[in-house]
């Protein structure tokens, strides 16, 4: 019985840890705070931001020289009848003496990820419709990283341009991709429950020693 016991509660705290995460597939971009922004300047000097609601819609990091933001959502798609895209992810370099060469995007600091499978039997369980990385500039290169759950759950995203190039005062770079939130809950009731369980069951196997 103490073994039957055993064997119920050690099922039961696996259960518990493997449903313990709680993925959110529609996050709305003011509510990544936390999240960090690098940007990489020609000069190889580097400049960190923090993530911020920065509008009622749009959350993301600016400065003012330079800024990274998206507004609406966090998936993004094209809708047809108004011929316009949402939640587009966007940098702009506004008034920086040097171009920026590279971006990284630490989302899983703060709990959230890049989804980069738009849904099939390889994805996630929660995570819902995911996008591959599209950019408007092909030449820039991207690279997900700080994997979360494999295949397509990341916690980072690195962008690089190609040698020789940058993005100079005055451009935007613009591309398409989803994130997703991670939470973990820790259901105390039921794994006391269990740990209870089993300290009953060693207590009357001790009494009748």
């Amino acid at each position: 019985m103490l073994k039957k016991l055993v064997l119920g509660a050690s099922l039961l705290s696996a259960s518990l840890v493997s449903h313990a995460a709680i993925i959110t597939d529609i996050v709305n971009p003011t509510d990544m705070a936390g999240v960090t922004v690098t940007a990489t300047f020609e000069d190889n000097s580097q400049q960190t931001l923090v993530w911020s609601a920065l509008d009622a819609v749009t959350g993301g990091v600016d400065n003012g020289d330079w800024s990274f933001k998206v507004a609406d959502r966090t998936f993004t798609d094209f809708d047809p009848i108004a011929s316009t895209v949402i939640g587009a992810y966007v940098l702009s370099n506004n008034s920086l003496g040097q171009g920026i060469v590279g971006l990284d995007i630490n989302a899983g600091v703060a709990g959230f990820y890049f989804d980069t499978l738009f849904g099939n039997a390889a994805s996630t369980p929660g995570s819902g419709p995911g996008r591959e990385f599209v950019a408007t500039d092909d030449t820039v290169s991207s690279l997900f990283g700080d994997i979360y759950s494999a295949p397509d759950l990341f916690g980072s995203l690195n962008l690089s341009w190609a040698p020789n190039t940058s993005l100079v005062a005055g451009e935007t770079f613009s591309f398409a991709a989803d994130i997703d939130r991670v939470s973990v809950s820790t259901p105390p009731v039921l794994f006391t429950f269990a740990l209870g369980l089993v300290a009953l069951a060693v207590r009357k196997k001790s009494l009748r020693k």
